[in-house]
């Protein structure tokens, strides 16, 4: 695809950019049967039973050739962000679910796994509760980023792993330094109602409608390890 696309040849690194998204959802038989039924099952246990709505499919598919080759090892203070650019941001939206991270190729330590950053999704909780009639994307960056973040995490694994992650943790690309090029796809996995964070009786929560809850009723805090970041 990146050769057709943008003429990207796997046999000449001459080719390579530092980094290229194939924006695309792929129907090969070969690619749909990587989305097992045991992850299906794993993103049933956290979106809760019946409330997933079941699509099967990778989307887009960012490859990390050298992306920050020529920088000091670090985690990158731009391109924070979470997924989402296609509709407006609610704290109850369906639309995104759960970020779905798969890995197809190996990525080692400073291999250009993509950063997390751990627990932001509690301060996007906070922020979507201030905007009931739903915010904008960039103006949700804006709004979360206007204080430092922190906790960073680097994704690594084998070809075969999966991450499910909050739909509300920002993430960013992280800089290459060592490996062949990654490869991951990440896709949504969207709700077929939207979330109920205050049920009648108080019962049957699923556990990302708990997630965010918990999030609503603990203190902000900032982590230790915190830097200004943006999009």
């Amino acid at each position: 695809r990146m050769e057709e696309k943008a003429g990207i040849r796997k046999a000449d690194p001459s080719t390579w950019p530092p980094a290229y998204d194939i924006e695309e959802h792929l129907i090969s038989p070969a690619v749909l049967e990587c989305f097992t039924d045991r992850i299906a099952s794993a993103i049933g246990q956290l979106a809760g039973p019946g409330r997933w709505r079941g699509e099967r499919r990778w989307g887009l598919w960012p490859v990390n050739f050298s992306f920050g080759q020529t920088r000091p090892y670090d985690f990158p203070v731009t391109g924070w962000h979470i997924d989402g650019n296609w509709f407006t941001h609610t704290i109850d939206s369906p639309k995104q679910g759960l970020l779905v991270i798969g890995l197809f190729t190996d990525i080692e330590p400073r291999g250009g796994g993509t950063i997390l950053a751990l627990g932001s999704h509690k301060r996007t909780a906070r922020v979507l509760a201030r905007h009931p009639d739903g915010i904008g994307h960039r103006d949700l960056f804006t709004e979360v980023l206007s204080e430092p973040i922190g906790n960073f995490h680097e994704i690594t694994g084998s070809a075969g792993d999966v991450v499910l992650a909050h739909p509300f943790l920002f993430h960013t690309r992280g800089i290459k330094h060592n490996g062949p090029p990654r490869i991951i796809s990440n896709t949504e996995a969207g709700l077929r109602e939207p979330m109920v964070l205050a049920r009648t009786p108080d019962t049957g929560y699923s556990i990302l409608e708990e997630s965010i809850r918990t999030a609503l009723r603990e203190a902000p805090e900032i982590p230790p390890d915190a830097r200004a970041c943006r999009f």
